[in-house]
């Protein structure tokens, strides 16, 4: 086990350095610099606050799931606890990371894992539910995109897939499906001589209070459309900032691919993939690569301005704890 973590370590730090010995290579990295001095700093800001207005969104979301569940935490905690999220979330490989801190954080104060991972993982689903959506609207709203049937037909089924996966959550026979999928892991696991502990001591009996609010679902979609819409607003106020010419449909096919990219653990925040592949993906549109990576660039930073704010939650609560 500990061989296989250092090989995929050493992996990681491979796919890096070639990824980033790319980028060097083929951007211009004087124009880059010269791009982002221009920046105008207004649309830039705005950009920031569009994505502290997501996490004020994603807890309200979060205080709907966590109702029926009758989680003590209140909205301010919960908005605390999504900030610290975030920070975890970009300062550690993959974005799982910050969801992790989230579950062991509630799981102590609720004194129940069951409890606390059924909205998360609820929340996750929808939130990649939303996400394929937007590129689904995206894509055949662009005259370009929606003439490849192939992409129609792969975006579509996926963005199906997800669709039956969330009206599983909520239906009778949700609680059979998942004791089906957790037996098969267990058997997996078994097979390759893993503990299966954890799963097997696992129950989602508390999807059984969801059966009483039909329509959350539904509003559980709407929160997360508002939780993603505005960093596609922010994708195009930056796209502005930058005097690139990227219109609304455009950034948020952009964004649906970079949020999908970036779910892949190779770097804290997703640096590295997030450049390399806006720079392959807007060349194809006549954007130079320097204008790209200066995009990126400016996604990065405030993804990381929205999470030093967990940062800085995270050390006065520490703070708090240790007096």
């Amino acid at each position: 086990m500990i061989l296989m973590k250092k090989y995929s370590f050493f992996l990681k730090l491979v796919l890096l350095f070639i990824i980033f010995y790319w980028i060097f290579k083929s951007v211009n990295i004087k124009d880059t610099l010269n791009v982002l001095e221009k920046t105008n700093l207004s649309y830039f800001f705005f950009a920031f606050l569009l994505g502290n207005l997501s996490n004020i969104f994603l807890t309200i979301k979060w205080g709907r799931l966590a109702g029926p569940l009758k989680i003590k935490s209140n909205f301010f905690e919960l908005l605390k606890l999504n900030y610290i999220s975030i920070f975890y979330s970009s300062f550690l490989p993959g974005q799982s990371s910050g969801e992790l801190i989230k579950g062991l954080r509630l799981t102590k104060k609720e004194s129940s894992i069951q409890k606390v991972w059924v909205p998360i993982f609820i929340d996750k689903i929808t939130n990649l539910l939303m996400v394929f959506i937007i590129g689904f609207v995206a894509v055949l709203s662009d005259k370009t995109f929606r003439t490849n049937s192939t992409l129609i037909f792969t975006i579509s089924l996926l963005t199906v897939s997800f669709s039956v996966i969330t009206l599983v959550l909520f239906s009778e026979n949700t609680k059979h499906f998942i004791d089906f999928l957790r037996d098969k892991l267990i058997q997996c696991l078994k097979f390759v001589k893993l503990k299966t502990d954890l799963l097997e001591n696992f129950s989602l009996n508390y999807l059984e209070n969801y059966k009483k609010h039909n329509l959350l679902m539904f509003e559980t979609l709407i929160w997360s459309a508002l939780i993603k819409l505005p960093h596609v607003f922010a994708f195009y106020f930056l796209a502005l900032s930058l005097n690139i010419d990227l219109n609304f449909i455009q950034c948020a096919w952009l964004f649906s691919i970079i949020s999908l990219i970036t779910l892949i653990p190779i770097s804290f925040s997703g640096l590295g993939v997030r450049e390399s592949t806006m720079i392959v993906i807007l060349s194809q549109f006549g954007i130079e690569r320097f204008n790209s990576l200066s995009l990126s660039i400016l996604i990065f930073l405030t993804g990381i301005l929205v999470a030093i704010i967990g940062g800085i939650l995270e050390l006065f609560s520490g703070n708090k704890n240790q007096k």
